[in-house]
């Protein structure tokens, strides 16, 4: 290039600017202020470059690809698989936008500040900086104290964390980056982040010479990353649609989106890792977090996915006791106290083949938590029930087969949970487990005896228990297609009404519950560390079974006919509405009963 050639490209200020600078000053000389002003133009069109050439980090090539079409879009959605290193391309985003444009307001917003909080902690300060010695002479200062999170550099840009709720109101930015954006409600993102956004002004925009140039006017970068998610409504999927028509239609938009196969090609996932993952994971959740599709509903689903995942709102996670926790006698770390009134029941669905992968046992710990509203006057107040809400703070599938060790691990169950009944159906065999709950039963594992207990709703089997002494604490459901409608109804209802609480999703427990747990973050043993993750991941499967079942309504009887598609189970969906249908009982009865808490056949 010759020099001064850049010149008939610069207009008159830009020709002059480096008579501002002192004579000894590298850019006093104008054919260096010409390349530099070349350099940040060529930069701020080819983002990536800056990142690799400048900043020198090294990037793959589709981290390249999408840190090029961000650097020119002002509307950008990414959805990607679970390792695709969304939050690293966010980073390299922020830092890249932050120096390149002086003075830029960069706000990152998530449902939690932690999940924030990782972009500027582990990604920027830790990993970025690490790598590039540059970034971090261009840092003035950064804190990761919670409620102060940012990073300040030395151009006046600045990168804050924020939580995406309504105290976040006021902000202002330039650029916004929703991080997991399906976990962030709707009413918070239209009423909340999007008014912080205001464009960019540098100062040179505010002389004659440039002030009416509309071509110079920058916009404000929305930017939506997040994993996929169900088709249920989540306003994301509007967001994503919106994207993709902008990018379509050269307006600024950017859609883009990453499945497993990228963790795979850049080994930022071993083939080894990602077999393990899809043992573990149930369809459905497979299917969002690691091949990043859009699960949706079939049209002869009785429950939907957005009705069961939105009652995913339980933190309150169960275990039982170990073997050696409890022949040493230590008390159980992870019970959960039990509150006033509160009944708990463990509701099992039986399989009898041992060892098969396709036939569970199941057995759920459900909590029925007594609810009132309390309506006063002047005079006086009147308490009204509302009935049970039903928490399942765990669930266990096995394989065991043998019929008096599955009523042994009932009875572990039933000790540990501090448990009022059991719910059991007594078809195909189930029987056989009840009239063994009513023997007196030796656990060698624990080296204890139960004493027996029997029947409460059915004369004829709790005559075979001999123990007069007995107490009668078990349910025994004989399902019939009648019976069975009624159990899918009742349990569909409760859900809408919102008186189930499951427990939070795989990944959301992976982050905010596991971690705190020392026992799970420290185990040596990996196995350890997967009985920790099971009940979430049993809570997964259930949800993947019910939303995968079918349903029929007859014509000439109006009943429920519930029933699985292909090789699909129901055994974790069978086990929860069993034991929600028997509260529903507990519920009739309060409601017939004088008393408060006398019921007249189910409680004892």
């Amino acid at each position: 290039m010759k020099k001064n050639s850049l010149s008939q490209y610069a207009d008159k200020n830009q020709l002059d600017l480096y008579k501002n600078f002192p004579s000894t000053h590298f850019l006093s000389n104008q054919n260096n202020v010409l390349h530099v002003l070349a350099w940040g133009t060529f930069f701020k069109r080819n983002m990536h470059r800056f990142v690799i050439d400048y900043l020198k980090i090294a990037l793959y090539e589709y981290q390249a690809i999408t840190i090029y079409m961000m650097g020119i879009s002002n509307f950008i959605c990414i959805i990607a698989s679970r390792n695709d290193a969304k939050s690293f391309i966010v980073a390299v985003y922020a830092v890249a936008r932050c120096l390149l444009y002086k003075g830029t307001k960069f706000r990152i917003g998530a449902a939690t500040e932690k999940q924030a909080k990782l972009i500027v902690s582990e990604k920027i300060i830790d990993e970025l900086c690490d790598w590039s010695p540059i970034l971090r002479r261009e840092i003035d200062d950064y804190s990761t104290r919670n409620s102060d999170i940012f990073v300040k550099f030395r151009n006046g840009s600045k990168i804050t964390v924020f939580v995406a709720n309504e105290n976040a109101r006021g902000l202002r930015s330039h650029a916004i980056c929703r991080e997991e954006t399906r976990q962030i409600k709707k009413k918070v993102e239209d009423s909340v982040i999007s008014p912080f956004q205001t464009p960019r002004k540098p100062k040179y925009l505010f002389k004659p010479d440039y002030k009416d140039n509309k071509q110079l006017k920058e916009q404000p970068i929305d930017i939506y990353i997040s994993s996929s998610w169900y088709d249920d409504g989540n306003w994301m999927w509007a967001i994503s649609d919106q994207a993709l028509d902008a990018m379509k239609k050269h307006k600024g938009g950017l859609m883009l989106a990453f499945d497993e196969s990228i963790a795979l090609k850049h080994e930022l996932k071993t083939i080894e890792q990602m077999v393990k993952e899809k043992r573990k994971q149930d369809p459905a959740t497979w299917q969002i977090e690691f091949l990043n599709l859009k699960v949706k509903d079939s049209l002869s689903s009785y429950f939907t996915y957005s009705m069961l995942v939105n009652r995913q709102v339980s933190r309150h996670v169960f275990y039982p006791h170990t073997i050696i926790d409890f022949k040493s006698g230590k008390k159980n770390k992870y019970a959960i106290p039990k509150l006033d009134n509160e009944i708990r029941v463990i509701s099992n669905d039986i399989a009898f083949v041992a060892g098969n992968q396709n036939d569970n046992s199941v057995y759920s710990c459900i909590r029925a938590i007594p609810e009132s509203l309390t309506y006063t006057n002047e005079d006086n107040s009147v308490e009204v029930k509302q009935g049970y809400r039903r928490q399942y703070p765990y669930i266990e599938s096995n394989q065991i087969g043998d019929t008096t060790l599955q009523a042994i691990r009932i009875r572990q169950l039933f000790v540990d949970f501090e448990a009022d009944y059991i719910v059991l159906d007594t078809r195909n065999g189930g029987l056989q487990i009840l009239y063994a709950l009513q023997k007196i039963l030796y656990d060698t594992e624990r080296g204890v005896e139960y004493a027996p207990i029997k029947c409460m709703n059915n004369e004829d089997y709790a005559k075979v228990c001999s123990d007069p002494n007995a107490k009668a604490c078990i349910f025994a459901i004989n399902a019939t297609q009648n019976l069975n409608s009624d159990i899918a109804i009742g349990f569909r209802k409760n859900l809408i009404e919102g008186k189930i609480d499951l427990l939070v999703n795989y990944n959301t427990a992976k982050e905010d519950i596991l971690t705190n747990n020392k026992e799970y973050t420290e185990a040596i043993d990996v196995e350890r560390q997967i009985e920790f993750e099971k009940p979430f991941l049993e809570t997964q499967a259930m949800i993947s079974e019910c939303a995968e079942l079918q349903y029929e309504k007859m014509l000439q009887t109006g009943i429920i006919k519930i029933q699985e598609k292909g090789k699909n189970r129901k055994d974790r969906y069978t086990s929860c509405s069993y034991g929600s249908y028997f509260i529903d009982q507990l519920e009739l009865d309060e409601s017939n009963s004088s008393s408060e808490y006398e019921y007249s056949t189910l409680i004892n």
